[in-house]
């Protein structure tokens, strides 16, 4: 099953949805398309399961930077980094091919991903704001909820189209624009101090 999960994900990530078809998923994996359901009802079933699978990992690596991190600022430079090299291997239509083609899978599970990303995002403002690194003035929770949304915004492509600009590079510019707003002095130091060892990107 992971096999053909992560197979299909590849096919989709680089392809788009739309234009992988279950032959070609049974293809890549070398067996017959028979076979192929016998292990999943259908093609909406396969975008669940990798989209499920996408979301397993995004946890696990977001809980793997929160504990091995020194502090609030290398967790979230740590979860920027992923997110921008993750982006980087999805074609701009994937996304659209998800929301257009298939919009309660992609309206269920975006959803059920950004209430988990907005804990993330909440905790670390306030882990951040506790170690004298992110501004006292700012609140957590409005803070998260605006960049949450506005990441979700980019990831919809409502207000970037999908050919314009990669959204790897819009992410990047969204992910700076966030830390610089929410570092105290001590905390921009740290930054820089961060950066200079290893950039956003």
């Amino acid at each position: 099953m992971l096999k053909l999960v992560e197979s299909a994900r590849d096919l989709f990530m680089r392809l788009g949805i739309r234009s992988v078809s279950m032959d070609d998923i049974a293809r890549e994996l070398g067996i017959s398309k028979k076979t192929l359901y016998q292990t999943v009802a259908n093609k909406e079933e396969l975008i669940q399961l990798v989209l499920d699978h996408g979301m397993e990992e995004d946890v696990r690596t977001l809980e793997h930077n929160r504990t091995e991190s020194t502090d609030a600022i290398e967790e979230l430079l740590n979860n920027s980094r992923y997110f921008v090299r993750q982006m980087r291997k999805v074609s701009p239509t994937t996304m659209h091919d998800l929301r257009k083609y298939y919009p309660e899978i992609f309206h269920g599970k975006v959803e059920a991903h950004q209430h988990h990303f907005l804990r993330q995002v909440m905790e670390n403002l306030q882990r951040g704001k506790a170690e004298g690194l992110y501004r006292e003035d700012i609140d957590p929770e409005v803070i998260a909820n605006l960049y949450v949304g506005m990441t979700m915004m980019v990831v919809d492509r409502g207000v970037f189209p999908a050919l314009e600009r990669p959204l790897s590079d819009i992410l990047l510019q969204h992910s700076t624009y966030h830390f610089y707003g929410i570092v105290n002095e001590a905390g921009r130091h740290r930054l820089q101090e961060y950066l200079k060892e290893e950039e956003l990107s």
